[in-house]
């Protein structure tokens, strides 16, 4: 019987890179690299920073980072955000439609939320232009919300997601998606590690592969 310990790479990510972006071609990409187990945790940024800053994960990918000295960020791939909903939308919304819809979004303080406040802000436009707000605390949630929600409602209920996300859905007309004043919604996503980590040689090739 062996008593070798398996390998393990940890990998941690935010929930919609762990969710929608890594399965797949990436995730595979990483498991070639990777001499053993791949153990892949999901959380917010925030809490994914503090596991890899605290050596419970040798690899991250996150969005809206604060940047830290002890860590090393590598600008990964930009993600578009689309305003989703279950009701055909206007191929762009102005403040005159956002005063007509409530928007399902994150709470207060995480980084998608602080992300779409700052877009909105360089728009002209802020949270208080929608007619109402509704706080999920998870992207998958948010995106359930828009499905199980009613297009006959006179308030249209609406979210900005990632268009990955939600590839699926608007293939097959099971939602449909708009942009606010004909503006790109453009999020970075960004891997981070530590330079010291005993996985470094691992983890470059690895960026070197998907970046």
């Amino acid at each position: 019987m062996s008593t070798q310990t398996e390998k393990k790479f940890r990998l941690g990510a935010s929930y919609t890179i762990g969710l929608y972006i890594l399965p797949g071609k990436i995730i595979d990409t990483i498991y070639q690299k990777v001499d053993g187990t791949v153990k892949l945790t999901i959380g917010s940024s925030a809490e994914i920073v503090n596991a890899l800053q605290d050596k419970q994960l040798d690899l991250a990918f996150i969005e809206s980072p604060d940047f830290d000295n002890s860590l090393v960020y590598v600008e990964w791939m930009n993600d578009e955000m689309v305003v989703c909903s279950k009701k055909r939308l206007p191929n762009s919304l102005n403040r005159d439609d956002l005063n007509n819809c409530q928007l399902i979004s994150r709470e207060k303080n995480s980084s998608s939320r602080v992300f779409i406040e700052d877009f909105l802000e360089a728009q002209g436009l802020s949270y208080d232009d929608f007619d109402s707000i509704s706080e999920v605390d998870h992207p998958t949630a948010i995106i359930q919300s828009i499905k199980w929600s009613r297009p006959s409602n006179p308030i249209t209920d609406v979210a900005i997601v990632s268009r990955v996300a939600i590839e699926y859905e608007l293939k097959y007309n099971h939602l449909y998606e708009s942009s606010i004043n004909n503006t790109p919604i453009i999020k970075k996503y960004y891997i981070v590690y530590r330079e010291n980590s005993e996985q470094i040689t691992i983890i470059k090739n690895i960026c070197e592969m998907i970046v």
